[in-house]
Order: C-alpha cells, then structure tokens, then sequence
C-alpha cells in the first residue's frame, strides 16, 4: 500500500540531510513521483544591488544555478535507485509561503521537511516560518526531526474524538487511515494515543457533585474509553490492546516522555484553524509539541481547510 504517491521534499539550499532523503527512499515505490524543492533568499545579496537591476537578477541567477547543482546530485543518486525524482529553486523572501506556493502548484501527497533546532525560547520565537509552514500547509506535512526510522517503524496516531465540529471529527478517521497506511507501508507498529483530562476538583462548585466526585470522575473515564473504542474498532483494535494508550494529564506535559518511552518513530496529528488570540495564548497540540518531541510529526489538516497562501 502507498498513500504517497507524489512526494515534495523541502531542502534548505545548504543543506545535505541524508536522513530526509532515507526516509523518502523508504516512502517510494516504483510508481512515486518526487521532486526536491528549495526555496531561496539572501537579504544580503538583494540588498547588495539596490541601484543595479540587471545586476540583481544576474547575481539570483548564479545564486539559483548554484543551489540546483546542489540538488542535481541528489537526483542522480535517486534516480539511480529507479526513483521518478526533478528538482526546483525558487526564489522568495518568505521561506515558509515559497514552500506552500510550491504545494499549491506541485499538489503532492506528502511534504517532507526538516524544522530547524531551536536551543532556547528566542529561537522558537524567531522560527516562525517552521510555526507558519505547520500552520498553512494543505497537504500533508512531515516534519522530519528524528536522525533515522527504526527498522520497524512504531506509528502513534494521536485522536481525540470529543468534538464540536464535523471538520474534527472527519480529521480523526484521516489520522487512523493515515497511521494505520504508514504502519503497513513501512512495515511498522500502528499505535494509538488518546490524552484527556477528567475534571479538577477545584473545578467543582456544586456541593452536591463535590459529594459524589470520585463517580463523575469515573463517568468520565468510561465515557473517553468507550469513545476511543469505537472509533479504532475498524482497525480491529480495542482500549484492552497493549499498543492503544490512554494518559489522563495535558497533552504537550505528558507526549514527550510517553513518545520516548514508547521508541515513537512518527507521531500522527491533525492541524485545526485556530482565531488569533487563541493562537497566541495556546497554539495548537502541533505546534506546543514541535520543539518537545525528538519523533517525526505527520501533521493533518481537515478537508475543509482554506489555504490562506495564494498559488502566485
């Protein structure tokens, strides 16, 4: 089974990420379609030739012929390998909207990009084109952190089917099928990861409910497990299976160590709209967990998300 039949991989100019292009070599088949992407801008180079127009464009030239003798030798390697694989450079001051530009045009089925490092809090704050990439990609977005799948790739599905919205509810069928689709290309272990919370004591103002709080909290619980049943029973998985994990806490606290302790290779996760001010207060679970996981993040957008980035 491949789900992935066009591929967009996104490599930064100078970069040479061995690992992204194993894991495309894993994602392909005889009948894959792949191009190798980099979008290119120097601030110093555009601002070099302010007064010389001809001058600019000869020097972007150069800059761009440069970066594709760089991804010729990755073409040549692939299509030794009877990979179907082209390359592009395009030229763009935002990083993030040249990338989705390109999904718009190429229409693939898979992006595969690698997020850059951040050590500290300024360096996330400053990588917003990794935030905005995450945030207006239509297709389905792989952001490649970890150095090298395990032979046999443990695939979480992360779910949560209580939802106020149709959109929300689709999107959660949309990550079964794809973790359960990667699970079998790659000859992996499908997992699934449902993190809820129960209600805090200090959130209960009724004396009555206080009195019986130990059986709300219980309803609670078995109303998550019987959901969460339902909706992996096609997959032929049930709560009792030892690879189905449901953890009571907040999801960014408790995913980190539960996906290292779980040797997660790639963590399934779906991507809604948010306001702006919901955005700013609390992000998404995507974003909050890109720079907490060491794993893969395979991030899924409802089909009726509107990309906010033109094609031109």
């Amino acid at each position: 089974m491949n789900q992935y039949g066009r591929l967009l991989v996104s490599l930064a100019a100078d970069e040479h990420r061995g690992e992204v292009l194993q894991k495309l070599k894993r994602l392909s088949t005889s009948e894959s379609k792949v191009e190798l992407f980099s979008c290119v801008y120097s601030a110093a180079l555009a601002g070099s030739y302010l007064f010389d127009t001809e001058g600019r464009q000869h020097a972007i030239q150069s800059l761009l012929r440069k970066v594709e003798k760089g991804l010729a030798s990755h073409v040549d390697k692939l299509q030794h390998q009877n990979i179907d694989v082209g390359a592009d450079v395009y030229w763009d001051r935002d990083l993030a909207e040249g990338l989705v530009r390109k999904v718009l045009r190429y229409k693939p089925d898979l992006v595969i990009h690698a997020p850059e490092a951040h050590a500290n809090a300024l360096q996330q704050l400053l990588s917003a084109p990794d935030w905005r990439l995450l945030r207006q990609c239509p297709a389905p977005l792989l952001l490649s952190k970890k150095a090298q799948w395990n032979d046999r790739p443990v695939i979480a599905a992360a779910i949560d089917p209580f939802h106020l919205d149709d959109a929300a509810a689709e999107l959660d069928q949309q990550l079964l099928q794809h973790a359960a689709g990667l699970a079998q290309q790659l000859d992996g272990e499908l997992h699934v990861l449902h993190v809820f919370n129960t209600l805090p004591h200090s959130a209960i103002f009724d004396e009555h409910l206080v009195v019986d709080y130990e059986a709300l909290q219980k309803k609670v619980r078995e109303e998550h497990h019987a959901r969460i049943d339902e909706l992996i029973a096609p997959y032929g998985l049930s709560i009792k299976d030892p690879c189905v994990h449901l953890l009571e806490g907040e999801l960014h606290q408790l995913v980190p160590d539960w996906a290292e302790e779980t040797l997660v290779d790639v963590l399934v996760m779906g991507s809604l709209a948010r306001g702006f001010i919901d955005r700013l207060l609390l992000g998404s679970s995507a974003e909050r967990l890109m720079d907490k996981v060491n794993c893969d993040l395979l991030i899924l957008k409802p089909d009726s998300f509107s990309c906010p980035v033109s094609e031109f």
